[in-house]
Order: C-alpha cells, then structure tokens, then sequence
C-alpha cells in the first residue's frame, strides 16, 4: 500500500484545557486521521504508545475509527499533540516498511505458543475477574493472585510467558518490588506493570518490562501482552 494510504493526521479537536489532566471529567482531544486505520496498523500503533513512556505517559492513548484519542494538559497540549502526530507517522512509515515496532516476535507471531501463560497477580477481585475473563477468551491460560506472596509461590511452582501486576499491589509500589524479584528469580519471564499514576509518579521498572497505563482497553491490554510475552522464550 503506498504511503500516502496510511494513516496520517489531519487536523486536532482540542476541548477546553485544564492546569492538571482529570482522565475521569476531562475530555480527550481527538487527532483526526487522513484514513480509517487498518487493523494492523491499530496494533502497531498501540504497542507504539506502549514503548513510549517519557513523553505521553499519562496520555492514555486509544484510537477509535479514524480519531487518535489522548489527554493533555493546558502547558503540554501542544508537545502532546506533535508527539500524536509524529507517533502516527513513524507508524505508518514502519508499515509501509514492513519494520513493525517492538522485538521481531511480537504480536503478529505470539499465536504460535499455545497456550499463552500469564500469571495476573491484582488485589482488585472485580478487576481480577474480568481481565481474567477477558484474557481466556483470548487464548490466554490465566492464573490470578491477588498478593506479591501468592505470586511468588505460584511461581515456585509453575512457569510463565508474562507476569502483569499492578503497581500499588496490596501497598504503594508493591508491584514494582514484586516485578523486581521476578526480573531478579525467572529473567527469562516477560513482566507487565499496570498502573493508574501520572508518568512522573511511576518509578523505574525491572529492564525489559512494560507499563501499561490504567484504565486499559481490551485492544491495549492484548497488543501489549502479546508483545512482551512474543519476545521472551516460552515456559518450560
């Protein structure tokens, strides 16, 4: 397909801006694409934001149709915006490529290890539910927890593509220390780290693991385990 077919953005609807990002109250401003995303081309796109944390950390990026959803500040709405547009470029350019993002097993080669095994460790027992619900329909073996000590004993006993925690796990910043023993005890395990803090509020993660920013949507949650858990080796 010739590049000029890609997506690419038109134009920006900007609501009214605040001092501070509210994700709950707040509007999103909407980048308008040129065309109607492909498939692919949303998930490379979302593996994308999932690899960049520095600028658009607590964005919340989503495409719906041919909008690019994110949120921004009054003071980084226009770094935001350049930041959307750039993204979607290199999105498009690495398509048309065919030099997808992320490690060479990414999402499009992860159906090759069945079953996917993911250990879902989050204190939230409604949460737990439904993205263990949401996950098993999607190929995934999923083993839930909800404390860091039933983690690691799971651990002891099985192994794991991915473990994905939540960074506040039964106290602040649990999670990071649970992902820093698991980097430490099994680093051939892919790790996640779900959170609902602003970027700047999130400290360094284990090397090789991924934030995925709260609240997540179906797409985001699939594409970026299905990246992590396509570039480590599957469990023995």
């Amino acid at each position: 397909m010739p590049l000029r077919r890609l997506p690419r953005i038109v134009g920006f609807e900007v609501p009214p801006l605040k001092a501070a990002v509210d994700v709950v109250r707040d509007q999103p401003i909407l980048g308008l694409l040129s065309v109607p995303p492909t498939r692919p081309w949303v998930d490379a796109f979302i593996i994308e934001a999932a690899l960049t944390r520095s600028t658009l950390g607590d964005a919340l990026l989503s495409v719906d149709g041919d909008r690019v959803l994110f949120y921004a500040s009054a003071s980084n709405a226009r770094a935001r915006c350049k930041a959307v547009r750039d993204m979607v470029e290199k999105v498009s350019r690495q398509l048309f490529s065919g030099r997808p993002s992320g490690p060479s097993g990414s999402a499009a080669s992860i159906g090759k290890h069945i079953p996917r095994k993911l250990l879902l460790v989050e204190d939230d027992e409604v949460l737990l539910d439904v993205t263990t619900e949401v996950l098993r329909t999607n190929g995934w073996a999923v083993t839930g927890m909800t404390s860091g000590a039933e983690a690691m004993a799971a651990l002891e006993e099985s192994s794991f593509h991915v473990v994905m925690t939540d960074i506040d796990l039964e106290s602040p910043g649990r999670g990071v220390m649970l992902a820093e023993d698991i980097r430490q005890r099994w680093p051939r395990t892919g790790i996640v780290v779900a959170t609902g803090r602003r970027d700047d509020l999130v400290p360094p993660l284990p090397e090789d693991a991924l934030l995925l920013a709260k609240p997540y949507q179906r797409r985001q949650l699939l594409a970026v385990l299905n990246l992590v858990a396509g570039s480590v080796a599957p469990p023995g």
